[in-house]
């Protein structure tokens, strides 16, 4: 203890950044990991450090915003997401955040000025502003703004990684304006182009047709998504049935296999429909 006493202050300071550095190196790590029981069980003593930089501190805030939000109370994230500089390195996450916070509180306004705002800045990477062209689409679609949302599911790159959801926007909105051609237009790419990402272009484009009412065109299709997905399906039971329960991908392929299940079911569904109008 004497020891400790008579180290001059230069190394005490230097000691205490080091602790202070490893512990929010822990705490990022565990906000990357979404250990949510490790976040809340650190926050406390690095939130009483008085002597926390501006980017600490901004840290903190996003930490426990996000923490609040992992259970669901975004309204006690906003404020948090508020207080993060423009300045800070973490200022775009946090905004990203907030709009989705704004989304759940179904703020549709504050969620839609935040994200236009997000992207008249200069300085994000182009996946990042799909990213948030993404959310504003969907959110505009939600609310029934179909034309806004078409136009700004076509701003989202093609080389983007959310460019099949921005087809299957661009449809649903053309579909919802009585543009069955641009619909049409946007399922077969989506069949084509995305099957793997998103299963549902075969059934859309089938059920694209049934709205247009050309009943053969719509029955053909139907059986052919149908024969798709059972095939898919066996494949996808197959797979699981060599996996343990504990594997890291058995969530995921029991979620693909419900998602198989249910587009089976709407196409056996949109062929009894063509059957019974005959």
């Amino acid at each position: 203890m004497l020891g400790l006493l008579c180290l001059p202050a230069v190394a005490l300071s230097q000691s205490f950044d080091q602790v202070i550095e490893q512990q929010f190196s822990d705490l990022r790590i565990a906000v990357r990991q979404a250990q949510w029981h490790r976040v809340e069980e650190q926050l406390p003593s690095l939130q009483h450090h008085y002597s926390l930089s501006p980017p600490q501190r901004s840290y903190l805030h996003l930490a426990e915003a996000l923490l609040w939000q992992s259970r669901g109370e975004h309204r006690r994230a906003i404020p948090l997401y508020e207080r993060i500089d423009p300045d800070s390195d973490v200022y775009l996450e946090a905004r990203t955040n907030l709009a989705i916070a704004f989304l759940k509180q179904g703020w549709w306004s504050d969620a839609h000025r935040e994200l236009e705002q997000l992207l008249a800045r200069a300085e994000p990477d182009a996946e990042l502003k799909n990213r948030w062209r993404m959310m504003l689409g969907m959110s505009q679609l939600q609310q029934g703004f179909y034309r806004d949302a078409r136009t700004t599911f076509g701003t989202i790159d093609q080389n983007s990684r959310h460019s099949a959801h921005a087809w299957r926007g661009i449809g649903l909105t053309a579909l919802h304006l009585g543009d069955h051609g641009g619909a049409l237009n946007a399922f077969r790419r989506l069949k084509e182009k995305h099957a793997d990402d998103i299963p549902e272009g075969a059934f859309l484009v089938a059920f694209t047709y049934d709205r247009m009412n050309r009943l053969k065109l719509a029955e053909a299709n139907y059986r052919e998504a149908l024969l798709h997905y059972q095939h898919q399906l066996q494949q996808t039971q197959k797979t699981l049935a060599q996996r343990s329960r504990e594997a890291a991908d058995t969530p995921a392929l029991k979620a693909q296999q419900n998602r198989l299940n249910t587009l089976i079911s709407q196409s056996q569904y949109g062929l009894a429909t063509i059957y019974d109008r005959r």
